[in-house]
This record gives structure tokens, sequence and C-alpha cells, in this order.
């Protein structure tokens, strides 16, 4: 199980120069196909295309108590809204849900996209589980790279999470496959417990400067200075269900989320909605019981559907 950890942790520290050609996880190795001839070398091809991974788990191997098919519902609801905007097409949105949402298919769906996106478009992650911090025993863990001023990482279950100790997402990891889009906006949703914890933006220079390597004075970051730069300046906003400290009760956020995208939060009424614009609608329709949290490291509004 140590083993299995190291390798995820390892290539966390190390993809910067490894991921464009393979992710290797606990279940194996990940080729990454050549991604579609639309903008060469990530650059983008004058046309704006939108992504989307989708991703609900709503059920767990051999603990049907934890199942929550609100989110299956949701997912569902969320899928159909994007497809009722033009800015969206059917071969676009990818979705992972139920039995078939464990850590390799999570992976795979973000290799996909990672594969699909240019500098042109507009990437989309939607992730609805069961969240919580990391603690072992009655310590919090905060893996490497350590960037948790609390001491402790947030972490997604997946299908087998309840199962399999390892069977998880954490939140360096995510923010690692998030910051390799090419995408000059991402909008990132989780609808989870303790989801405000993901809020992490996009950070390379803290994960190589955390590395072994770099505190044995070997420099990971000459090779690729101007890359990381670039990286470190892609705009991401992240919408979350809850602070880090909480407990997200049902599936409402995603609900109200999906009612605004398609077209209720429209309240300038230019004919878009943005991602900052579902997320003030869904917030101000959420009880008092969790606060929705946003972070926005994107440059004016990001548009993510056309009503």
């Amino acid at each position: 199980m140590k083993r299995v950890l190291f390798k995820r942790i390892l290539i966390l520290c190390l993809s910067a120069s490894f991921f464009t050609v393979f992710i290797t996880s606990s279940f194996g190795a990940l080729e990454v196909k050549t991604p579609s001839p639309k903008g060469e070398n990530g650059l983008g091809d004058g046309v704006t295309e939108y992504w989307a991974l989708l991703v609900a788990v709503g059920v767990y191997a051999n603990h049907p108590n934890e199942n929550r098919p609100s989110m299956l519902r949701e997912v569902d609801n969320l899928y159909n809204t994007l497809l009722g905007s033009q800015f969206w097409s059917q071969d676009h949105i990818r979705v992972v849900k139920g039995e078939d949402a464990n850590v390799l298919n999570i992976l795979r769906g973000l290799v996909w996209l990672n594969s699909r996106v240019d500098g042109d478009d507009v990437s989309l992650v939607y992730i609805t589980t069961h969240g919580f911090p990391l603690y072992l025993g009655d310590k919090p863990i905060d893996l490497p790279p350590r960037d948790e001023s609390d001491g402790c990482d947030e972490a997604l279950v997946t299908y087998w999470g309840f199962e399999k100790p390892l069977a998880i997402i954490w939140d360096d990891e995510l923010n690692l496959l998030l910051s390799l889009l090419k995408s000059p906006g991402v909008c990132l949703i989780v609808d989870s417990c303790f989801s405000g914890g993901f809020n992490d933006p996009p950070y390379w220079d803290k994960v190589l400067l955390n590395t072994p390597y770099h505190s044995s004075g070997y420099d990971l970051t000459s090779f690729s200075s101007e890359w990381v730069k670039d990286l470190s300046a892609k705009g991401r906003v992240v919408l979350m269900s809850c602070q880090e400290d909480e407990v997200s009760y049902g599936s409402d956020f995603s609900h109200y989320l999906a009612e605004g995208l398609g077209g209720a939060a429209d309240v300038n009424v230019d004919g878009l909605v943005s991602a900052e614009e579902a997320f003030n609608y869904a917030k101000d329709r959420i009880g008092s019981w969790q606060h929705p949290t946003m972070y926005d490291g994107y440059p004016g509004e990001l548009p993510l559907t056309k009503v």
C-alpha cells in the first residue's frame, strides 16, 4: 500500500516532463493519445471549443448505506443542461459515473480532457462524491507537496473508496492534473463534504520546489521555466459546495448550478451564464447549513453557457 501511494506522489512531484508521455497510477500506466490536430503544441487554433469531464460516483462498492442516488441524477441534469447550450456538443463531454467512477477511469477522463483542449478552449471538470479530510488516526496528513495551512489534505472517494484506502483522488493530485490543461479558462466544480479545501490555485513552482531533487540542488525548472510560467498563469474558477470544515447536504448545490446554467442565473440578461453567475445563483438558494465558496483566478467572468 505504501509503495502504491509513493508512486502516485512521485508522479505528482515529477510530472512536469513525464505527464505529456504517460502517467502512472496505482493501477498501471495510462497512455496519453496524440491530441486532436487543433492547435500545435497546445497553441490555439482560433476557435473556442468547450470540453467537459463530468464525474458522479453516487454508489460505493459493498457500502450501499453510502450510496447517494441524487448525485447520479444531478450529473445527468448537468449534462443535459450543457447540451441545451450551443457552446456544447455530445462528443465534447465525457461522463464517468456509478460503478465506472474508479480512480483509473477518473484519471483516464482527465487524460482525455488534457489531450483534447488547446489554447483557445474552455475546460469544465465536475465531481460529486463523498469528501473527507485526510487523517492517520487523529493526525492530519498533508501529502507532498506540503502546501496546506492547516496541515491537512482533502480527498474524494471513488467507487472503491470505502473498501480500499487509496481509492481516492486528493486535492494536490487533482490540482496537478488541472494545471496541465492547455485551455486558458478552467472551471472546477466540486460538490462534496469539505469541498472548500479544493481551492488551490495552479501551483507548478510549489510542486517542483517541494521535491527532494530540488532540495539536493538539482534544478528541475531550468528546462521548462517558460512552460511552467505559462501553466501557473492559467485562469481557473473553482466552485465548491461548502467550506473546508463543513458537511455538504444532498445535491442541492449541483441542482441549483445546473438551473442557473440553464439560464436562470443570467442576471445581466446578456445571453451568457458565467461560472461566477451560476455560483452566486446557487449560493443564494442554499440553506444556512452549508456555505458554498468560490476561488476565482480568471480575469473577468468565465462564460459556460449561452442561453
